[in-house]
């Protein structure tokens, strides 16, 4: 038995008569006799009486008509209010999302340049984890997570990902900073400095910074905690501080962004995104357009054969 079969009853009921209710229906008056009749078999005695002028129901039709009219009354309004919620998933438009630090504006430029009659909303999280959750539940569409050699992403199983770009973590100097001539500088070099260290959870640059410190045989003094890369280059410029600073095409006058021999400290920035939501279909182009992005806010219009070699970046190919 299934919800059709109730219409057909509720129809015939309300027609009064079988040729009635198949115009109604828009079928044949015979098909609708062979349909009534194994309808009935179904409920195991006939429905209706047959008589010259129409139908009439049987005591069995209207015990089951009034309870098929308070069936179909509830599926007609789980269907208004199911089509309501979608509608306002709809309006919900893209839900993107990144790490604190990984290069989510660009992610939110691209998606707008390329949907720009979807709606969005852009969420930033302060680690890995928590963003690949979010996607994971479909609480976010399409995401940015960084990734570092000593804490690697645990993927969860529905959600998919491809590698946008590897960059190397550079140190921020000041102008008159004693090596501000050097064109790299070795880690060791900073072991008596003051350090500015973004606010992070355990498994991210700073625990990656103090491993390839500790291989370098120091541990870094790390004194100012939770800054942006703003407040970073202020505290650079206005004390004996040295920071951590990852590509961004962002100039800090009165700092001096320095590569580290070997690169000990880099990070992977992956789009990662559920691969049961809308926006999936999207992905190629929007790995495609962010890895333009990239390349033009880190490179600009210099050759980019002289930029690559010189700070260390490498883009994924498209």
């Amino acid at each position: 038995m299934e919800l059709r079969h109730l219409h057909v009853v509720l129809t015939v009921a309300e027609a009064g008569s079988i040729s009635r209710a198949a115009s109604s229906l828009k079928i044949a008056q015979a098909g609708l006799t062979a349909q009534l009749r194994r309808i009935e078999r179904g409920f195991g005695a006939p429905l209706f009486l047959r008589r010259t002028d129409g139908v009439e129901l049987t005591e069995l039709g209207r015990h089951v008509v009034l309870r098929s009219r308070d069936l179909v009354e509830r599926f007609d309004d789980l269907l208004v209010t199911a089509r309501k919620l979608a509608a306002e998933h709809d309006a919900a438009g893209i839900r993107l999302g990144g790490v604190a630090g990984s290069p989510t504006a660009l992610l939110v430029g691209v998606v707008r340049t390329l949907l720009p009659t979807h709606p969005q909303t852009t969420h930033i999280e302060r680690n890995s984890d928590a963003v690949l959750e979010l996607v994971r539940t479909a609480k976010l569409d399409v995401a940015l997570a960084t990734e570092f050699p000593q804490s690697p992403l645990r993927i969860p199983e529905e959600v998919d990902y491809r590698t946008v770009v590897t960059e190397p973590m550079s140190v921020g100097i000041a102008a008159g900073h004693r090596l501000s001539g050097r064109s790299e500088i070795r880690l060791s070099e900073l072991a008596d400095e003051e350090w500015a260290v973004p606010e992070e959870s355990y498994g991210g640059g700073r625990l990656n910074l103090h491993l390839a410190c500790e291989a370098a045989g120091f541990t870094p003094r790390c004194t100012h905690f939770g800054v942006d890369s703003a407040t970073a280059a202020e505290l650079v410029r206005s004390a004996h501080t040295v920071a951590c600073f990852f590509p961004t095409g962002q100039d800090f006058p009165g700092v001096l962004v320095k590569p580290i021999v070997g690169n000990p400290v880099h990070r992977r920035v992956t789009l990662v995104w559920h691969r049961e939501c809308a926006a999936a279909e999207y992905v190629d182009d929007i790995h495609a357009a962010m890895l333009g992005a990239y390349q033009e806010r880190i490179w600009g219009h210099a050759p980019r054969a002289a930029k690559l070699a010189a700070t260390g970046l490498a883009v994924a190919a498209s």
